[in-house]
């Protein structure tokens, strides 16, 4: 019990940090962003004050869902992986980044708030992560590639049916490739280091088993098994 708690004090001790370091950095953009725009009188500086106050409430869900862990997943309902996929992809700030669904994805037992947050997070790290050619002011300020190219398709050839989402972008080294599932663990300025770990609890509190590979263009692919088919 007594080696538990030692545990459990250690990650906390690790996530206090892990979210205490996320949180000043928006935190600091506003300030300096709204003083410069109070002084100058541009509106540009509240815009990126607004794009601050976004990060922070993303990363604000982000601890939400990693600190309530399974105590948020409900996998009662019947949900279709393709068109959770696709509408995640519309609340993500993807830029000239481009989306291809080819094949049509099982449907399966899940918490569809929960999936859609697993995509939501997977595609942020894809175009964030991603570069693959030059970026123009505005995606090197949000952190967007300008041109990578993201597929959601179906493991059919796999044992255990389920799915993948891959990008053509830079790709994942094997060195690092269990080490992006660690809190704070992230290669990106834009980054928090929260996404791909929610992923993974996600993941794994319906069951699934998540890896990652090289995708056929190069770039990185997450693959899902153990989906429970319906």
């Amino acid at each position: 019990r007594e080696r538990e708690l030692r545990r459990q004090n250690r990650r906390l001790d690790e996530f206090a940090s892990v979210v205490s370091h996320e949180l000043r950095n928006p935190l600091e953009v506003a300030r300096t962003r709204l003083r410069a725009g109070r002084e100058l009188d541009d509106d540009d500086h509240f815009d990126h004050v607004a794009q601050a106050h976004d990060r922070l409430e993303r990363i604000i869900q982000d601890v939400l869902t990693l600190a309530r862990g399974e105590e948020v997943v409900d996998p009662t309902e019947t949900v279709a992986l393709g068109r959770l996929a696709q509408q995640a992809w519309e609340t993500v700030e993807t830029g000239d980044a481009t989306l291809s669904v080819p094949d049509t994805l099982p449907t399966t037992t899940a918490d569809p708030d929960r999936v859609s947050r697993l995509f939501e997070n997977l595609f942020r790290n894809c175009v964030e992560h991603g570069a693959t050619g030059e970026r123009s002011d505005d995606t090197a300020e949000s952190g967007v590639s300008a041109d990578v190219r993201v597929t959601v398709g179906r493991l059919a050839d796999e044992p255990s049916d389920g799915f993948y989402v891959a990008d053509d972008g830079t790709g994942i080294p094997k060195p690092q490739r269990n080490k992006v599932f660690e809190l704070g663990e992230t290669t990106s300025r834009e980054g928090t280091g929260l996404g791909l770990p929610i992923v993974k609890r996600i993941a794994e509190a319906h069951g699934w088993k998540v890896t990652i590979a090289e995708s056929a263009d190069g770039g990185a692919e997450f693959i899902f098994n153990n989906v429970e088919i319906r």
